[in-house]
């Protein structure tokens, strides 16, 4: 018996111990908002948040305050994009132990927050997250390479998918869904100041389509209960259309934000406004 009390206590010392795989920034304890390390609401038309892992998420909300789809918001990704000598550009994973904050979660702070981790290969990076009038914006930088020796950029992605519930084959859906759809519309300014737009029911492939890089985009939908999304390039910085084939816009797409070649990724930021 004098030998199993130790056991004991050592087994019993490691089901208490916290593992460090299972590390996580900070995080609110309470609903909406449980689980995540910032959250911010303007009533009635969005809401964003950085979820403890480190993901970004962005809804539009009903009148009654509430996501219009619970389980389907816009992604906000933080990506560390490695580039290799064949020119592929792989995106890397992070570290799910790294992610820190010295500050504390918050729901609609005041100032900017930053948080701080790792990707595959020890690079570091940390993002910056500030509030602003009508939205928020966005930016980030690494920080150290790590043992990686090719080229490294940090990027923004925001992913759009306007509507879960799909029309199918049938055709009286579809009219259905055409109707609905045919005032969708992104409108777009490219960085040297040509305006144009896309409609969402039209089949195109937008990374080929709009060629030149595009400093702001204002996305219109039903799919987001007419909410307006803008998203803005600060002067030295781009958005980019993901390249995802030929297909209409309702069906998803994504917007990519990066910084010019040689200019420092902290100085500049991508702006999400919401009307």
């Amino acid at each position: 018996m004098k030998n199993l009390l130790p056991c004991i206590a050592l087994t019993v010392g490691l089901f208490l111990t916290p593992s460090p795989a299972q590390a996580d920034l900070p995080g609110l304890k309470e609903q909406p908002w449980l689980g995540y390390f910032i959250g911010m609401e303007t009533k009635r038309k969005y809401r964003f948040g950085i979820t403890a892992k480190g993901q970004g998420t962005l809804d539009a909300l009903k009148s009654d305050g509430q996501p219009v789809y619970m389980h389907n918001p816009i992604q906000i990704n933080f990506d560390v994009i490695e580039t290799t000598p064949e020119g592929k550009d792989i995106r890397k994973q992070f570290i799910p132990d790294s992610l820190a904050s010295e500050q504390e979660a918050s729901e609609n702070p005041k100032n900017p927050v930053t948080f701080r981790g790792k990707v595959t290969g020890d690079a570091a990076f940390e993002v910056t997250v500030t509030p602003e009038r009508g939205g928020f914006s966005v930016s980030g930088r690494i920080t150290d390479k790590g043992s990686i020796t090719n080229p490294l950029h940090f990027a923004i992605s925001a992913d759009f998918n306007p509507y879960v519930s799909k029309p199918g084959d049938d055709e009286a859906k579809m009219k259905r869904f055409e109707e609905r759809a045919k005032k969708d519309v992104l409108r777009y300014e490219t960085v040297s100041r040509k305006r144009d737009k896309l409609e969402f029911l039209e089949e195109t492939n937008p990374a080929v389509a709009v060629a030149e890089a595009i400093s702001s985009a204002k996305i219109e939908t039903d799919g987001y209960a007419g909410i307006e999304f803008t998203l803005q390039a600060s002067e030295k910085s781009k958005l980019t259309f993901d390249d995802k084939g030929s297909r209409p816009l309702w069906k998803g797409f994504t917007l990519r934000w990066t910084v010019d070649e040689g200019v420092d990724t902290a100085t500049q930021k991508l702006t999400v406004a919401v009307r």
